[in-house]
């Protein structure tokens, strides 16, 4: 018999036997892939839960790194688990450059023998940059293998203790305090129960480490002996550039102690009182100290009882102080009588740019009042009002605005026109902001300026684009109607 293939025959048989050598090449591929591919390890999540494995790829060129789940370790226990974590970190492989420990799903107790494991594993590593402990207990022998860990390592940059005991954070504090030179620039403590002996540690640490750049001591449980403790270290020290105490129940006692301890602080920038129980007595104390303080450029007090009487405090230090440029002051219930005094005070104030104060209650009177001081601001550029407010309020702000050549970006809830888009207030307020944007001050600032300045102006109009892709509006009044600078400088 004679056997005859055809064109069509031949083709599929070199297919099917083309798909064969892939089949064959990627069953080898993946037996051998663990060696191939270099591995960054983020040792993340329930060992056990496949959707956070430890293993993260290596990302290609213009590809962002994925985490990938590996059915293999499933039954995986702890122990195994961990014991693979340090292994890895002791091979001090450069790819692997954070190491979290995640135990939400299942009760852990980090104890001396594992977190030794760690400490060896992590003294000679050069390249894990950020440790992180997240839900888990660190207590006794483990807490003073970690103050080791601390000591000895000088890759950690970052160091995070979220919901692991106050033994923790102890041991992490004396740890930074015993060695001043740490690498630890970043130190997250949150989440915890801070006893007074915790506090005294962490008081220690700010006294004595001067490389602490940021501290996150955020929605813990501390009472007003700890934070004696934390303002005692917080007088002291003059390396923290960002201080995070949202979140924490902090009273008007504790929130006047903090305040007490940073009114010669130059060095702090940046300092969150987010989410604490002061009210008027506590706003007192912020505005006290920043009449004082040299340092602090922003400011966040979001979700308080500051109310009326404390946001005219507030806004009083405003016409002192000569270095904040944010405040945001959202949920504070500052009323009508709030927003005037902010309006007064921006009048003399020419540093704070941005100004935040949604959801406080402000009515049409307070927004009016507000508006009205609007064009005598120099420095406001970002305003936040919120709300919805009703259309005679809206245009008393915009009345202001048409006069205030500051302003870029407004935030607020107002009327919308029937079809849905803008109203015709929003419209206006919109050309006025873009009129700001492009430099709507150059036009009137004094007849004395530079020929040479409204070339400046004209560039800055044809760089400023509207949403739609057109030039702003400044550019096409200086292109048709160029008489308008040389009536400008005449006035």
């Amino acid at each position: 018999m004679r056997l005859q293939l055809s064109r069509s025959s031949i083709s599929l048989f070199v297919w099917r036997t083309a798909m064969q050598c892939v089949a064959v090449f990627l069953t080898w591929f993946l037996l051998v892939r663990d060696q191939i591919f270099q591995w960054r390890l983020v040792a993340s999540g329930d060992p056990t839960d496949t959707s956070s494995p430890a293993m993260v790829p290596e990302a290609q060129d213009g590809e962002e790194s994925s985490i990938e789940e590996n059915e293999n370790d499933e039954d995986e226990s702890f122990e195994v688990w961990f014991q693979r974590i340090c292994e890895a970190v002791k091979g001090n492989d450069p790819d692997i450059d954070e190491l979290q420990l995640d135990c939400k799903d299942e009760s852990v107790t980090l104890d001396e023998s594992k977190m030794k494991v760690l400490a060896d594993a992590m003294e000679h590593n050069q390249y894990v940059t950020s440790l992180i402990f997240q839900n888990m207990t660190i207590e006794g022998g483990a807490a003073a293998q970690l103050k080791r860990l601390l000591q000895t390592n000088r890759s950690v940059t970052t160091l995070t203790l979220d919901e692991v005991g106050g033994e923790g954070c102890m041991a992490a504090s004396i740890g930074l305090a015993l060695h001043p030179s740490s690498s630890v620039r970043i130190l997250h403590l949150r989440d915890n129960v801070i006893d007074e002996s915790t506090a005294q540690a962490c008081g220690l640490m700010l006294k004595s480490n001067r490389q602490l750049v940021k501290l996150g001591f955020s929605h813990n449980t501390i009472d007003a002996e700890g934070i004696s403790h934390l303002s005692l270290g917080l007088l002291a020290n003059r390396g923290l550039k960002i201080l995070d105490l949202s979140g924490n129940r902090l009273n008007d006692t504790s929130i006047s102690k903090i305040c007490n301890a940073l009114v010669h602080n130059d060095s702090l920038e940046h300092l969150s009182l987010d989410f604490n129980n002061f009210g008027v007595v506590g706003s007192q104390a912020i505005s006290s100290m920043l009449r004082r303080n040299r340092g602090i450029r922003e400011i966040h007090l979001f979700g308080n009882s500051i109310n009326g009487e404390g946001g005219q405090a507030l806004a009083e230090s405003l016409r002192h102080n000569c270095s904040l440029k944010t405040m945001i002051l959202s949920l504070n219930n500052i009323g009508d009588e709030g927003a005037k005094a902010f309006g007064e005070a921006l009048k003399v104030n020419t540093t704070l740019t941005k100004l935040w104060f949604p959801s406080n209650v402000i009515g049409h009177q307070g927004l009016h009042a507000f508006g009205d001081c609007l064009p005598l601001m120099k420095g406001l550029e970002e305003l936040h009002v919120g709300d919805f407010f009703d259309l005679a309020a809206v245009e008393g702000l915009l009345k202001g605005l048409k006069r205030n050549t500051r302003i870029v970006t407004l935030r607020m809830q107002s009327p919308i026109s029937e079809i849905g888009g803008l109203s015709s207030v929003e419209e206006e307020m919109d050309f006025y902001l873009r009129l700001n944007k492009s430099g709507r001050s150059i036009l009137q600032s004094s007849p004395k300026m530079s020929l040479s300045l409204w070339a400046l102006a004209l560039e800055k109009a044809n760089q400023n684009k509207h949403h739609a892709g057109n030039p702003d509006a400044l550019y096409h009044i200086l292109r048709s109607k160029p008489d308008v600078m040389e009536f400008s400088i005449r006035r």
